[in-house]
Protein backbone atom coordinates (compact mmCIF):
# COMPACT_ATOMS: atom_id res chain seq x y z
CA UNK A 1 0.00 0.00 0.00
CA UNK A 2 2.90 2.30 1.05
CA UNK A 3 4.52 1.54 -2.61
CA UNK A 4 1.26 2.65 -4.25
CA UNK A 5 0.95 5.78 -2.15
CA UNK A 6 4.05 6.58 -3.63
CA UNK A 7 3.81 5.70 -6.86
CA UNK A 8 0.50 8.13 -7.30
CA UNK A 9 2.50 10.75 -5.63
CA UNK A 10 5.14 10.70 -7.77
CA UNK A 11 2.60 10.41 -10.50
CA UNK A 12 1.34 13.75 -9.22
CA UNK A 13 4.78 15.63 -9.11
CA UNK A 14 4.95 14.52 -13.02
CA UNK A 15 1.40 15.77 -14.17
CA UNK A 16 2.46 19.18 -11.82
CA UNK A 17 5.73 19.51 -13.83
CA UNK A 18 4.29 18.64 -17.16
CA UNK A 19 1.77 21.07 -16.89
CA UNK A 20 4.02 23.76 -15.31
CA UNK A 21 6.31 23.40 -18.69
CA UNK A 22 3.03 23.05 -20.96
CA UNK A 23 1.73 26.37 -19.31
CA UNK A 24 4.96 28.16 -19.86
CA UNK A 25 4.73 26.78 -23.51
CA UNK A 26 1.25 28.50 -24.23
CA UNK A 27 2.67 31.64 -22.50
CA UNK A 28 5.41 31.97 -24.82
CA UNK A 29 3.32 31.19 -27.97
CA UNK A 30 0.99 34.24 -26.39
CA UNK A 31 4.08 36.22 -26.56
CA UNK A 32 5.70 39.22 -27.73
CA UNK A 33 4.89 43.21 -27.19
CA UNK A 34 3.17 45.94 -27.95
CA UNK A 35 3.44 48.92 -30.54
CA UNK A 36 0.25 49.09 -32.12
CA UNK A 37 -2.90 47.85 -31.15
CA UNK A 38 -5.97 46.10 -33.15
CA UNK A 39 -8.99 46.51 -30.71
CA UNK A 40 -11.38 44.00 -32.13
CA UNK A 41 -13.24 41.56 -30.14
CA UNK A 42 -13.23 37.54 -30.94
CA UNK A 43 -16.85 37.43 -30.26
CA UNK A 44 -17.58 40.43 -32.71
CA UNK A 45 -15.21 39.58 -35.49
CA UNK A 46 -17.31 41.30 -38.12
CA UNK A 47 -16.15 44.58 -36.54
CA UNK A 48 -12.55 44.42 -37.04
CA UNK A 49 -11.04 48.07 -36.89
CA UNK A 50 -7.50 48.59 -38.05
CA UNK A 51 -4.27 49.33 -36.06
CA UNK A 52 -4.21 51.99 -33.53
CA UNK A 53 -1.50 53.48 -31.85
CA UNK A 54 -1.22 52.77 -28.24
CA UNK A 55 1.87 53.70 -26.48
CA UNK A 56 5.11 55.10 -27.71
CA UNK A 57 8.59 53.81 -25.28
CA UNK A 58 11.30 56.76 -25.14
CA UNK A 59 14.56 54.48 -25.44
CA UNK A 60 18.01 56.43 -24.35
CA UNK A 61 19.21 54.02 -26.83
CA UNK A 62 19.14 52.93 -30.50
CA UNK A 63 16.29 50.11 -30.52
CA UNK A 64 16.88 47.05 -32.71
CA UNK A 65 14.21 44.37 -31.42
CA UNK A 66 11.82 43.77 -28.40
CA UNK A 67 11.26 40.53 -26.95
CA UNK A 68 7.56 40.05 -25.05
CA UNK A 69 6.92 36.92 -22.27
CA UNK A 70 5.25 35.86 -19.93
CA UNK A 71 6.18 35.36 -16.25
CA UNK A 72 3.30 33.59 -14.30
CA UNK A 73 0.60 35.84 -15.61
CA UNK A 74 2.92 38.94 -15.61
CA UNK A 75 3.73 40.18 -19.44
CA UNK A 76 7.21 41.95 -19.66
CA UNK A 77 8.59 43.45 -22.66
CA UNK A 78 12.16 43.39 -23.30
CA UNK A 79 13.66 46.38 -25.27
CA UNK A 80 17.03 45.69 -26.80
CA UNK A 81 19.23 48.33 -27.75
CA UNK A 82 22.40 48.74 -29.39
CA UNK A 83 24.28 51.99 -28.90
CA UNK A 84 23.68 55.42 -27.94
CA UNK A 85 23.59 58.54 -29.85
CA UNK A 86 27.63 58.91 -29.70
CA UNK A 87 27.80 55.13 -31.34
CA UNK A 88 28.94 53.62 -28.11
CA UNK A 89 27.96 50.16 -27.74
CA UNK A 90 28.10 49.00 -24.12
CA UNK A 91 24.11 50.35 -23.22
CA UNK A 92 21.36 49.61 -21.25
CA UNK A 93 18.43 47.33 -22.15
CA UNK A 94 15.25 48.07 -20.66
CA UNK A 95 12.29 45.60 -19.37
CA UNK A 96 9.07 46.30 -19.24
CA UNK A 97 6.50 45.36 -17.66
CA UNK A 98 2.90 45.87 -19.77
CA UNK A 99 -0.58 45.08 -18.32
CA UNK A 100 -2.60 45.32 -21.56
CA UNK A 101 -2.80 49.48 -20.85
CA UNK A 102 0.65 50.76 -20.90
CA UNK A 103 4.21 49.41 -20.45
CA UNK A 104 6.19 50.81 -17.16
CA UNK A 105 10.20 50.35 -16.80
CA UNK A 106 10.61 47.41 -14.73
CA UNK A 107 14.20 46.25 -15.17
CA UNK A 108 17.30 47.17 -16.48
CA UNK A 109 20.46 45.22 -17.91
CA UNK A 110 23.78 45.93 -19.46
CA UNK A 111 23.86 44.50 -22.55
CA UNK A 112 26.83 45.00 -25.63
CA UNK A 113 25.75 46.24 -28.55
CA UNK A 114 22.24 44.05 -28.16
CA UNK A 115 20.45 43.01 -31.48
CA UNK A 116 18.32 40.27 -30.74
CA UNK A 117 16.72 38.16 -27.93
CA UNK A 118 14.95 35.00 -26.87
CA UNK A 119 12.96 34.01 -23.92
CA UNK A 120 12.39 30.51 -22.82
CA UNK A 121 11.56 27.75 -19.73
CA UNK A 122 13.96 24.69 -18.90
CA UNK A 123 12.77 23.21 -16.00
CA UNK A 124 10.42 25.55 -14.68
CA UNK A 125 12.97 27.77 -15.14
CA UNK A 126 12.87 31.58 -17.19
CA UNK A 127 15.72 32.29 -19.20
CA UNK A 128 16.82 35.38 -21.26
CA UNK A 129 18.84 34.90 -23.68
CA UNK A 130 20.27 38.21 -25.62
CA UNK A 131 22.54 37.99 -28.95
CA UNK A 132 25.25 40.82 -28.21
CA UNK A 133 26.71 42.49 -31.12
CA UNK A 134 29.43 44.92 -30.71
CA UNK A 135 31.14 45.14 -27.40
CA UNK A 136 32.90 48.54 -26.84
CA UNK A 137 36.20 46.51 -25.26
CA UNK A 138 36.30 43.27 -27.11
CA UNK A 139 34.26 44.51 -30.35
CA UNK A 140 32.20 42.00 -31.88
CA UNK A 141 33.93 39.27 -30.63
CA UNK A 142 32.11 39.82 -27.10
CA UNK A 143 29.87 37.22 -25.73
CA UNK A 144 26.07 36.56 -25.58
CA UNK A 145 24.50 36.39 -22.50
CA UNK A 146 21.80 34.38 -21.18
CA UNK A 147 19.98 35.74 -18.16
CA UNK A 148 18.07 33.70 -15.38
CA UNK A 149 14.81 34.56 -13.26
CA UNK A 150 15.65 34.97 -10.13
CA UNK A 151 12.03 35.51 -8.96
CA UNK A 152 12.02 38.68 -8.96
CA UNK A 153 14.46 40.34 -11.63
CA UNK A 154 17.17 38.77 -14.30
CA UNK A 155 20.46 38.16 -13.16
CA UNK A 156 23.67 37.18 -15.70
CA UNK A 157 23.73 33.26 -15.53
CA UNK A 158 26.15 32.54 -18.25
CA UNK A 159 28.23 33.92 -21.04
CA UNK A 160 28.81 32.41 -24.47
CA UNK A 161 31.05 33.15 -26.87
CA UNK A 162 29.56 34.87 -30.18
CA UNK A 163 30.90 36.54 -33.04
CA UNK A 164 28.81 39.98 -33.80
CA UNK A 165 25.62 38.07 -33.21
CA UNK A 166 22.26 39.16 -34.41
CA UNK A 167 19.48 37.08 -33.33
CA UNK A 168 19.29 33.80 -31.16
CA UNK A 169 16.92 30.86 -31.26
CA UNK A 170 15.97 28.86 -28.88
CA UNK A 171 13.94 25.41 -29.54
CA UNK A 172 13.87 21.75 -28.43
CA UNK A 173 14.67 18.66 -29.86
CA UNK A 174 13.15 15.54 -27.74
CA UNK A 175 14.47 16.14 -24.22
CA UNK A 176 17.55 18.15 -25.91
CA UNK A 177 17.45 22.03 -25.45
CA UNK A 178 19.33 23.98 -28.18
CA UNK A 179 20.43 27.80 -28.46
CA UNK A 180 21.32 28.87 -32.39
CA UNK A 181 23.09 32.12 -32.52
CA UNK A 182 23.56 34.24 -35.94
CA UNK A 183 26.94 35.39 -35.97
CA UNK A 184 27.32 38.28 -38.21
CA UNK A 185 30.37 39.53 -38.57
CA UNK A 186 33.94 38.88 -36.68
CA UNK A 187 35.70 41.59 -37.31
CA UNK A 188 37.34 41.36 -40.17
CA UNK A 189 34.98 39.44 -42.17
CA UNK A 190 31.02 38.38 -42.56
CA UNK A 191 32.03 34.94 -43.33
CA UNK A 192 31.68 33.41 -39.91
CA UNK A 193 30.39 29.95 -38.78
CA UNK A 194 27.09 30.62 -36.35
CA UNK A 195 26.64 28.95 -33.34
CA UNK A 196 24.39 25.57 -32.33
CA UNK A 197 24.38 25.25 -28.27
CA UNK A 198 23.21 22.49 -26.25
CA UNK A 199 22.23 22.02 -22.36
CA UNK A 200 24.18 20.12 -20.68
CA UNK A 201 25.01 19.37 -17.03
CA UNK A 202 22.99 22.82 -16.43
CA UNK A 203 24.57 25.07 -18.53
CA UNK A 204 25.11 25.85 -22.47
CA UNK A 205 28.11 23.97 -24.34
CA UNK A 206 28.70 24.45 -27.96
CA UNK A 207 27.36 21.95 -29.91
CA UNK A 208 27.54 22.81 -33.67
CA UNK A 209 28.96 25.18 -36.09
CA UNK A 210 27.03 26.27 -39.03
CA UNK A 211 28.71 28.02 -42.11
CA UNK A 212 27.04 31.29 -42.38
CA UNK A 213 27.34 34.90 -44.47
CA UNK A 214 26.83 37.73 -42.29
CA UNK A 215 23.72 35.88 -40.62
CA UNK A 216 20.76 38.17 -39.18
CA UNK A 217 18.04 36.23 -38.91
CA UNK A 218 17.46 32.23 -37.86
CA UNK A 219 13.77 30.04 -37.11
CA UNK A 220 13.57 26.89 -35.97
CA UNK A 221 10.50 24.77 -37.08
CA UNK A 222 8.95 21.71 -37.53
CA UNK A 223 7.59 19.32 -40.81
CA UNK A 224 5.55 15.90 -40.25
CA UNK A 225 8.08 15.78 -36.82
CA UNK A 226 11.27 16.32 -38.38
CA UNK A 227 13.15 19.71 -37.26
CA UNK A 228 14.37 22.49 -39.54
CA UNK A 229 16.48 25.66 -39.11
CA UNK A 230 16.45 28.41 -41.70
CA UNK A 231 19.07 30.90 -41.62
CA UNK A 232 19.41 34.59 -43.13
CA UNK A 233 21.99 34.74 -44.79
CA UNK A 234 22.82 38.70 -45.11
CA UNK A 235 26.27 39.33 -47.08
CA UNK A 236 29.35 37.10 -48.46
CA UNK A 237 32.60 38.58 -47.75
CA UNK A 238 34.08 36.24 -50.14
CA UNK A 239 31.84 37.37 -53.10
CA UNK A 240 31.46 41.12 -51.79
CA UNK A 241 27.44 40.53 -52.72
CA UNK A 242 24.15 41.26 -50.86
CA UNK A 243 22.68 38.31 -53.67
CA UNK A 244 23.96 34.84 -52.00
CA UNK A 245 21.37 31.85 -51.06
CA UNK A 246 20.03 31.55 -47.39
CA UNK A 247 19.93 28.61 -45.99
CA UNK A 248 17.35 25.20 -45.04
CA UNK A 249 19.18 22.55 -42.30
CA UNK A 250 17.41 19.54 -41.46
CA UNK A 251 18.18 17.54 -38.61
CA UNK A 252 20.19 14.08 -38.82
CA UNK A 253 19.09 12.92 -35.52
CA UNK A 254 22.72 13.92 -34.26
CA UNK A 255 23.20 17.14 -36.11
CA UNK A 256 21.71 20.18 -38.83
CA UNK A 257 22.92 19.76 -42.57
CA UNK A 258 22.26 21.43 -45.30
CA UNK A 259 18.79 20.81 -46.89
CA UNK A 260 17.99 23.44 -49.60
CA UNK A 261 19.34 26.74 -50.74
CA UNK A 262 16.79 29.47 -51.27
CA UNK A 263 18.58 32.74 -53.48
CA UNK A 264 17.76 35.93 -51.53
CA UNK A 265 19.14 39.26 -51.46
CA UNK A 266 20.56 40.92 -48.60
CA UNK A 267 18.46 39.11 -46.86
CA UNK A 268 17.41 40.59 -43.28
CA UNK A 269 14.84 38.43 -41.61
CA UNK A 270 12.82 34.93 -41.96
CA UNK A 271 9.21 34.15 -40.95
CA UNK A 272 7.53 30.46 -41.08
CA UNK A 273 4.20 30.03 -39.80
CA UNK A 274 1.02 27.69 -40.91
CA UNK A 275 -2.39 28.30 -42.69
CA UNK A 276 -4.73 25.54 -42.18
CA UNK A 277 -2.72 22.57 -43.76
CA UNK A 278 -0.20 25.21 -45.40
CA UNK A 279 3.38 25.59 -44.11
CA UNK A 280 4.80 28.93 -45.96
CA UNK A 281 8.04 30.47 -45.50
CA UNK A 282 8.95 34.21 -45.79
CA UNK A 283 12.30 35.83 -46.37
CA UNK A 284 12.70 39.72 -46.11
CA UNK A 285 15.11 40.77 -48.48
CA UNK A 286 16.84 44.00 -47.77
CA UNK A 287 18.76 45.00 -50.63
CA UNK A 288 20.04 44.15 -54.15
CA UNK A 289 23.49 44.80 -54.98
CA UNK A 290 23.26 44.22 -58.61
CA UNK A 291 20.77 46.21 -59.12
CA UNK A 292 22.15 48.68 -56.40
CA UNK A 293 18.41 48.69 -55.31
CA UNK A 294 16.69 48.65 -52.12
CA UNK A 295 13.24 48.40 -54.17
CA UNK A 296 13.04 44.18 -54.30
CA UNK A 297 10.44 41.78 -53.64
CA UNK A 298 10.09 39.88 -50.79
CA UNK A 299 9.95 36.14 -51.40
CA UNK A 300 7.57 34.00 -49.86
CA UNK A 301 7.66 30.20 -50.28
CA UNK A 302 5.21 27.48 -49.80
CA UNK A 303 5.91 23.69 -48.58
CA UNK A 304 5.10 20.83 -50.78
CA UNK A 305 6.50 17.66 -52.19
CA UNK A 306 8.98 17.48 -49.48
CA UNK A 307 10.57 21.37 -50.09
CA UNK A 308 9.21 24.83 -50.35
CA UNK A 309 8.82 26.35 -53.79
CA UNK A 310 7.90 29.57 -54.67
CA UNK A 311 4.63 31.24 -53.92
CA UNK A 312 4.26 34.67 -54.20
CA UNK A 313 6.93 37.55 -54.18
CA UNK A 314 5.78 41.47 -52.43
CA UNK A 315 7.13 44.10 -53.54
CA UNK A 316 9.31 45.83 -50.60
CA UNK A 317 11.80 48.60 -50.37
CA UNK A 318 14.32 47.89 -48.21
CA UNK A 319 12.61 44.95 -45.89
CA UNK A 320 13.77 44.19 -42.67
CA UNK A 321 11.27 42.69 -40.58
CA UNK A 322 8.43 39.96 -41.05
CA UNK A 323 5.62 38.53 -38.95
CA UNK A 324 2.55 36.85 -39.72
CA UNK A 325 -0.12 36.47 -37.00
CA UNK A 326 -3.82 35.68 -37.32
CA UNK A 327 -7.20 38.41 -36.51
CA UNK A 328 -10.44 37.03 -36.16
CA UNK A 329 -9.81 34.27 -38.38
CA UNK A 330 -7.72 36.89 -40.96
CA UNK A 331 -3.93 35.54 -42.28
CA UNK A 332 -1.84 38.41 -41.69
CA UNK A 333 1.62 39.01 -42.82
CA UNK A 334 3.03 42.24 -41.59
CA UNK A 335 6.34 43.85 -43.31
CA UNK A 336 8.52 46.18 -42.30
CA UNK A 337 10.40 48.80 -44.77
CA UNK A 338 13.53 50.27 -43.62
CA UNK A 339 13.84 52.53 -46.66
CA UNK A 340 10.18 53.29 -47.28
CA UNK A 341 9.28 55.22 -44.13
CA UNK A 342 5.73 52.51 -43.77
CA UNK A 343 4.72 48.81 -42.46
CA UNK A 344 2.68 47.39 -44.58
CA UNK A 345 0.18 44.34 -43.15
CA UNK A 346 -0.64 42.34 -45.96
CA UNK A 347 -3.88 39.38 -45.75
CA UNK A 348 -3.58 36.36 -47.68
CA UNK A 349 -6.94 35.98 -49.87
CA UNK A 350 -7.09 32.83 -51.47
CA UNK A 351 -3.36 32.86 -53.02
CA UNK A 352 -2.45 36.83 -53.32
CA UNK A 353 -1.23 39.27 -50.99
CA UNK A 354 -3.52 42.25 -50.71
CA UNK A 355 -2.91 45.34 -48.27
CA UNK A 356 -5.00 44.80 -45.23
CA UNK A 357 -3.71 48.02 -43.44
CA UNK A 358 -0.22 50.27 -43.22
CA UNK A 359 1.14 52.37 -40.95
CA UNK A 360 3.53 55.48 -40.68
CA UNK A 361 6.96 54.45 -39.26
CA UNK A 362 10.33 55.59 -39.32
CA UNK A 363 12.92 53.11 -40.49
CA UNK A 364 11.64 50.36 -38.87
CA UNK A 365 13.90 47.48 -38.18
CA UNK A 366 11.66 44.89 -36.05
CA UNK A 367 7.85 44.04 -35.94
CA UNK A 368 6.47 41.25 -33.41
CA UNK A 369 2.59 40.72 -32.81
CA UNK A 370 0.94 38.79 -29.74
CA UNK A 371 -2.50 38.60 -28.54
CA UNK A 372 -3.57 39.14 -25.56
CA UNK A 373 -7.11 39.00 -23.75
CA UNK A 374 -9.37 39.85 -26.56
CA UNK A 375 -6.67 42.22 -28.25
CA UNK A 376 -4.14 42.05 -31.02
CA UNK A 377 -0.70 43.89 -30.30
CA UNK A 378 2.33 44.48 -32.47
CA UNK A 379 5.53 46.39 -31.55
CA UNK A 380 7.16 48.24 -34.06
CA UNK A 381 11.43 48.92 -33.33
CA UNK A 382 12.59 51.67 -35.16
CA UNK A 383 16.10 52.05 -36.10
CA UNK A 384 16.25 54.96 -34.06
CA UNK A 385 15.43 56.33 -29.65
CA UNK A 386 11.90 55.39 -29.34
CA UNK A 387 9.77 52.09 -30.22
CA UNK A 388 6.27 52.84 -30.96
CA UNK A 389 3.56 50.88 -29.10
Amino acid sequence: LKREILALKKGHYQLESLFTRQSNKVHELESQVASYQSRNSYQDCESVQYMQELQSIPAAYVCYQTVSFFIDDTQYVAVLTSQDNNSKRDTVSVIYEFDGQQIVRYQSLRTDGARGGQHFVIDGENYLAVANQNGQTLGHRVKSVVYKWDGRKFTVFQSVGTLGAWDVEYFSIGQEHFLLFANHHDGSSHDVDSYVYIWREEKFQLYQRIGTKGATAVKHFLVDGENYLAVCNHYSAASSSHNINSKIYRWSGAQFELFQSIATYGAYDVEVWREGRFLFLAFANYYNKAKNSYQINSDVYMWRSGRFHHFRGIATNGAAGLNAFTVCGKNLLAIANHEAGKTVIYELTGSEFREYDQLATSRVIHVVTFHRHNDTFTIISPNSNSVAT
